[in-house]
């Protein structure tokens, strides 16, 4: 960053037109003697611009509540009104000006108290309406989404809705799976450093595999500051631009043996008994057993004659004989039954 440096602010006097002067130099006018007023001070162009050498910056102006002439924030009293500056609020200053392209936008005394008049009238009044034409479709779309969250909200409470229901037990179903898995030879890819041991046949070339955030110079522009005091500051801010930069590495094709899964054996059954049992697998060279998987089903018939149906564990199964009666709470939409909390019908 640039060093920041100091220059005057500019304002015109309101009683004799005398015009450019100088914020912290000129605290009256020296042609009608004339009070500064700190609302209308603006930015000078560059061929107006005034350094401020060698005066300490004390922060923003207090302004008198007696005559609203701007004070030093050092000062106890008036250099216009003689007033004590005790509970003297500061001045109001500019906002902050970027400058966009070759130079600032040319500032003024009128454009100041514009500014200071729209921030004063922002403060006393809300945000204004949006205008009439846009309010149909603003409440036509706050509506549709309350109207599509209601039907959710229905359909989720539908579908958990249950009641108790009794059912009698049509039938039990039941499967057994083995999983057979063979060693053999596969193709795969991987980047160079990640490649295992044991393979073989390893083929690599250059491929891009990540990108780096890489500084690409910088966006500045200039920017200057009210100081509040008479002065502004003025100094270069700078950001940081990026690129995309690819990151190369060796990605590797290759072969390796390796357990992969292959084919199922599987069993299944229609009643309790003969009691479940797991399939006979016949391992061929190469091969071995994976995981295993298993289901048990009871199937219900409710009154009034829909199907139901639900999984649970094997030692239960097995209890609920068939054409055993139960009572259970059902979904009355779903058709889901709550195997827990079967009970009894006596």
């Amino acid at each position: 960053m640039a060093t920041e440096k100091r220059y005057e602010m500019l304002w015109d006097c309101p009683r004799c037109e005398t015009p450019k002067l100088l914020g912290l130099s000129h605290r009256n006018c020296p042609n009608c003697g004339a009070p500064q007023d700190p609302t209308k001070r603006y930015f000078p162009k560059d061929e107006d611009k005034v350094a401020v050498e060698d005066h300490p910056f004390v922060g923003a102006d207090k302004q008198c509540k007696g005559c609203d002439a701007p004070n030093a924030k050092s000062a106890e009293f008036c250099v216009c009104c003689g007033n004590s500056l005790e509970g003297a609020g500061p001045v109001v200053q500019r906002d902050t000006q970027a400058q966009k392209g070759a130079a600032f936008a040319d500032d003024s005394a009128k454009a100041a108290t514009a500014e200071q008049r729209a921030k004063k009238q922002a403060e006393r009044e809300p945000p204004p309406p949006a205008p009439s034409g846009s309010k149909l479709p603003m409440m036509l779309g706050i509506g549709a989404i309350g109207f599509f969250m209601l039907l959710c909200c229905l359909g989720g409470i539908a579908m958990m809705w249950k009641q108790d229901a009794a059912v009698a037990v049509a039938g039990h179903t039941w499967a057994r799976t083995v999983a057979v898995e063979q060693f053999t030879a596969v193709n795969e890819s991987a980047w160079q450093n990640e490649v295992p041991t044991g393979a073989r046949s390893v083929s690599c070339a250059q491929a891009q595999r990540s990108t780096n955030k890489v500084e690409d110079g910088k966006d500045c522009h200039n920017e200057r500051k009210d100081n509040g005091d008479g002065t502004f500051s003025e100094a270069e801010k700078c950001v940081t631009k990026y690129r995309d930069e690819p990151v190369y590495g060796q990605k590797c094709s290759y072969t390796i043996d390796k357990w992969v899964p292959g084919r199922k054996a599987e069993a299944a059954g229609k009643s309790v008994t003969p009691a479940p049992a797991w399939p006979t697998v016949a391992l061929g060279p190469n091969e071995r057993e994976g995981a295993k998987t298993e289901t048990y089903t009871v199937n219900f018939t409710e009154d009034g004659g829909r199907a139901l149906s639900c999984e649970i564990p094997q030692d239960r199964w097995a209890t609920l004989p068939d054409g055993s009666r139960w009572k259970a709470p059902v979904g009355v939409i779903s058709a889901s039954i709550d195997c827990s909390a079967l009970q009894p019908v006596k």
